[in-house]
């Protein structure tokens, strides 16, 4: 029976088959053949959806959708260049330094990469990049962002996990670092190399004024992380402050959005939403179905017949996340597999927070990896190139960034450290 189930999920995948669909129809499949009673489907599927703390996830989508009103985007990548686009390869780092602003906006490596590669995909061709190797940067640097709270997948990671989602948003913090200043190094080290060019050294004012531009959208992290720590409002309810917040500066402040573009913003959100909670339901119902088969404990007799350890297991979920979380995106591969390893990684003993902080890290590797990722399909889209032309000159990214997760995962302290600082 779960040969069955996967086989027809796997066909409905390489027959491009959406996702959700995929997943709940493999599930029903199962559910008929096995005759089990047709009740559970939609019993699981609105379980899967009834949490309040998923209500985050609508809403910080609506938040980022509204962050981007306005010319918000430029603002962050303005204080960006100002910083260090002196750097060698300066307008590289200006993607990695504006990403990692952005990101804690945005929350969505797909609107990462759509906002700041139409910012800084011209500007590096003009500047002497080739478009494969600019759409590949900021495929890079989104990969990284995925780290930077607040990040959907971390929220639903947290949910499906029980796992406290402020925790996770201050665990994600150094290794977001790590990893920023890992791409930053190789970076300048490709610039000596190649001799890409350098901007002029901003002057104090520069930066202050670009600073200055750039606070009210920064301060939005500021905000949810804060509010969170200090127990003023739930994760949920953090979501709910970014979104008035957003719409504050949007509004009155920026003077940018008016009716009709909030209306498109809320179509936009809704229909994202509707697909991301789809598909935790769907994988809702085939977790039910998997759980009903046994498939957890045949998996966790499996691993621990196998050994290896915490070590062996950290590395087998990076190869997993690897393969599944390009094809199945980072939500559905998330809501899918944690009920699954979660438990096992528990059992060995590994940290529920660090474990998600490698999950995401690994996710935001998968989700770029040619020629099938979802958001390097964005990516390539907004730079005008072909997946099979980023691949070449992504590789190198996505190697370092690889390393760096497999010393995020074998290192619990990297992760570890600030939660525990701050009494997580």
């Amino acid at each position: 029976m779960g040969g069955l189930l996967l086989g027809i999920f796997g066909l409905l995948v390489l027959a491009a088959v959406p996702i959700g669909f995929a997943l709940a129809i493999a599930a029903v499949v199962a559910i008929v053949a096995a005759d089990l009673p047709l009740v559970v489907i939609p019993q699981q599927i609105v379980a899967g959806m009834d949490s309040f703390p998923m209500l985050a996830v609508p809403l910080f989508i609506l938040a980022g959708f509204l962050m981007d009103v306005g010319g918000i985007s430029r603002r962050l990548v303005t204080l960006a260049r100002s910083l260090v686009g002196h750097l060698p390869g300066g307008l590289g780092q200006v993607v990695v330094m504006a990403e990692m602003f952005f990101s804690g906006v945005s929350g969505s490596t797909s609107a990462d990469a759509a906002a700041i590669g139409g910012i800084m995909v011209p500007q590096l061709t003009a500047n002497g990049y080739s478009r494969a190797r600019a759409t590949a940067i900021v495929s890079a640097a989104c990969g990284m962002g995925i780290l930077i709270p607040p990040a959907i997948v971390m929220v639903v990671y947290g949910v499906i996990g029980n796992v406290s989602i402020g925790a996770l948003f201050v665990a994600s913090i150094v290794p977001a670092l790590l990893i920023a200043v890992g791409l930053m190094t190789q970076i300048g080290w490709q610039a000596r190399r190649e001799g890409w060019p350098r901007e002029p050294r901003a002057s104090l004012a520069e930066v202050r004024r670009a600073a200055v531009d750039a606070l009210l959208p920064l301060f939005m992290i500021v905000v949810i992380l804060g509010g969170i720590r200090f127990g003023l409002f739930t994760p949920t309810e953090a979501a709910a402050v970014a979104v008035a917040y957003a719409l504050l500066l949007a509004g009155p402040v920026y003077r940018s959005l008016t009716v009709r573009e909030l209306w498109k913003k809320i179509v936009q959100t809704a229909i994202v939403s509707g697909m991301v909670l789809f598909v935790v339901g769907a994988a809702r119902l085939l977790g039910w179905v998997l759980a009903v088969m046994q498939a957890p404990q045949s998996l966790a007799s499996s691993v621990v017949a196998m050994g290896g350890g915490p070590i062996g297991f950290m590395v087998l979920t990076i190869l997993i996340f690897l393969l599944l979380g390009a094809i199945l995106e980072g939500v559905p591969a998330v809501v899918l597999l944690t009920p699954i390893l979660l438990p096992l990684a528990t059992q060995l003993g590994i940290d529920p927070v660090h474990y998600g902080a490698v999950i995401v890290a690994t996710q935001g590797i998968s989700v770029f990896l040619p020629p099938v990722g979802v958001s390097l399909l964005v990516a390539c889209s907004v730079g005008g190139v072909e997946p099979a032309e980023v691949a070449r000159p992504l590789w190198p990214y996505l190697a370092l960034m690889l390393g760096l997760t497999m010393v995020i995962a074998l290192v619990p302290g990297v992760v570890l450290w600030l939660p525990n600082l701050l009494g997580y």
